[in-house]
């Protein structure tokens, strides 16, 4: 495009072309929409990859690199991670560089595109996932880039998080999810940043959406939102930020937040000047009758879905496993049973329930944010 960076509609074709997006394996997803009381939300049953469990996606994000089996499906070549980045991959075009957050950062097109030219930003040094003020400022540095690409990072806690916590990276691309058409279900004011607007999203889980023309106002007011919710605690509603009674959070050698329990999805997009961000509120609290996770698939959902909910399905595209054929069959659901249940998914995965005592709660949150 040409007010892009470079020109995304030629890597993405040559990218197709050259087979680093498997456009084949791609066609046998089965793909479907339903209409749902949070609007009509997009579900695929994915013929490309198993399913992950969330146990393993933890236990992965605190391996070191090294050694490892995982085998590229665009390059055929082994990595030690599945997204750190090589001189190589750039010679040969699987992989371009991009300038985000004062760092070279690489960028390829997903071998296995869940939507519309789906891309993956990836640091160059492999380094942990971690949504902070730095995050914020890279995914605005790519929306500038490529302004008519969404860009998102998934949360960066397990249970709450992507299935790869353990390179940072983000994912974006040309696509419009639910929940982008999602409306604004009231507003509400932060007296520190009277320059950006703030909404709560009538969406299934608890989403806060930021608007504003002054780039550095919303860098700041999305990082007020974040350093409140993660030491924010609400017994009411099972929010639990492992702080005691909302202490001040501890912080690193680096200056880094140390997240306990709660932390957000951010998505950004930009809409002629104005830059818009939704940060979805998440908590990874488990309990004894929901050891996966508080808000998470709850064990009787998980016939359809027991991954993590990560920034896609935030969004509302739904992406489930090859065995859910099955289980529809045995089960006699019908597209729109899934559908359904997926909505069901994603309220159990809101922090804030849309009854009276949870948007009560929310509202207590509106408070703290001042």
């Amino acid at each position: 495009m040409t007010n892009s960076y470079f020109d995304t509609d030629g890597f993405y074709r040559d990218s197709c072309e050259r087979n680093y997006v498997k456009v084949d394996d791609i066609a046998r997803n089965i793909a479907w929409t339903t209409d749902t009381d949070w609007g009509e939300l997009q579900i695929t049953i994915n013929l490309s990859k198993p399913e992950k469990d969330p146990r393993a996606i933890a236990e992965a994000a605190s391996k070191a690199p090294g050694a490892s089996d995982y085998i590229d499906p665009a390059t055929g070549v082994a990595r030690p991670c599945p997204l750190c980045v090589t001189e190589a991959d750039i010679a040969c075009g699987y992989a371009r560089t991009i300038p985000i957050g004062g760092e070279t950062w690489g960028m390829w097109y997903s071998p296995y595109a869940y939507y519309n030219e789906h891309c993956i930003a990836m640091s160059w040094e492999h380094r942990p996932m971690h949504v902070d003020r730095t995050a914020f400022a890279c995914l605005l540095d790519f929306v500038d880039l490529f302004p008519d690409y969404f860009i998102g990072s998934n949360a960066d806690l397990p249970i709450v998080g992507g299935s790869i916590l353990g390179h940072d990276h983000f994912q974006g691309g040309r696509h419009t999810f639910p929940m982008e058409l999602a409306p604004i279900a009231e507003t509400f004011g932060m007296s520190a940043h009277p320059s950006v607007e703030a909404g709560v999203v009538r969406w299934p889980l608890s989403v806060i959406r930021l608007r504003s023309a002054d780039r550095a106002a919303l860098a700041d007011a999305a990082v007020h939102v974040l350093e409140t919710w993660v030491t924010y605690n609400d017994p009411s509603v099972g929010i639990f930020s492992g702080f005691d009674g909302g202490a001040r959070a501890q912080v690193d050698a680096s200056g880094h937040i140390e997240k306990v329990h709660n932390t957000v999805t951010p998505i950004v997009r930009k809409r002629g000047s104005v830059y818009e961000m939704d940060l979805a509120l998440r908590c990874n609290i488990t309990s004894d009758e929901h050891p996966l996770g508080v808000f998470h698939p709850h064990e009787e959902l998980h016939h359809v879905k027991k991954e993590n909910i990560g920034l896609i399905e935030v969004m509302g595209l739904a992406i489930l496993p090859p065995r859910l054929r099955q289980v529809m069959e045995d089960r006699g659901l019908s597209r729109d049973d899934v559908g359904r249940i997926f909505a069901q998914v994603l309220e159990h995965a809101g922090v804030f329930k849309w009854d009276d005592a949870g948007r009560a709660a929310f509202r207590r949150f509106e408070q703290a944010l001042g």
